[in-house]
């Protein structure tokens, strides 16, 4: 920290910048799935995903007692319409979040075979000031203007600054030498942020 604003010197691996991204896109799909939010608490991810597991596996040892005793005909006979698209969504809903999880988990060890440090990650400074954030590194430096943020956010391991819903600019914890640190830091970019949505306040 500096009298005019702030400094940080640290190292970024590839896995915690990945971490930073996905900690942004957290805080998009929050705010945009709110009424379903309440899903992801732990205790109730306890409860929910067996019992749906039981009933999905429960609705394909049906399906598949019907087509080994009669064939296509009487699965078409056992099941009605409400249970069979019943059946036909909730596989869809599981095969469709397993796919995705592993098509993210893929692309970024994709990604981070592909980057190179200096590029997207490695040692970095990042320098706060009134005119705003800049992020350098060993290849490339990118400075931010406080028009360009829509707010600040705290998670346990980052202090998020948003540029857009899911995109910002993720700085670990553990960056900063002290809470006290990185509550002065938080308040300094929010009071910016403010300033410059309302520059005549």
């Amino acid at each position: 920290m500096t009298g005019e604003g702030f400094e940080l010197d640290f190292r970024l691996s590839a896995r915690e910048r990945f971490a930073g991204l996905e900690a942004c896109a957290r805080m998009a799909s929050r705010r945009r799935d709110a009424t379903l939010h309440f899903l992801s608490h732990p205790l109730l991810a306890a409860i929910l995903a067996p019992l749906l597991g039981y009933i999905w596996i429960a609705w394909l040892l049906r399906v598949f007692e019907a087509v080994s005793a009669g064939g296509v005909a009487a699965l078409t006979q056992r099941f009605g319409v409400f249970d069979g698209l019943f059946g036909l969504f909730l596989t869809w809903l599981i095969l469709d979040h397993a796919w995705g999880q592993l098509a993210r988990f893929w692309g970024r060890e994709k990604a981070m075979r592909a980057g190179r440090e200096g590029v997207n990650w490695g040692a970095q400074r990042l320098r706060a000031d009134s005119g705003g954030l800049a992020v350098e590194l060993a290849a490339r430096s990118t400075h931010y203007r406080w028009p360009a943020f829509i707010g600040l956010e705290r998670t346990r391991r980052f202090v998020l600054l948003m540029l857009a819903p899911g995109l910002g600019v993720a700085i670990p914890r553990r960056a900063f030498a002290s809470e006290a640190e990185t509550e002065s830091f938080c308040g300094f970019a929010e009071r910016h942020i403010a300033e410059a949505k309302c520059p005549g306040a």
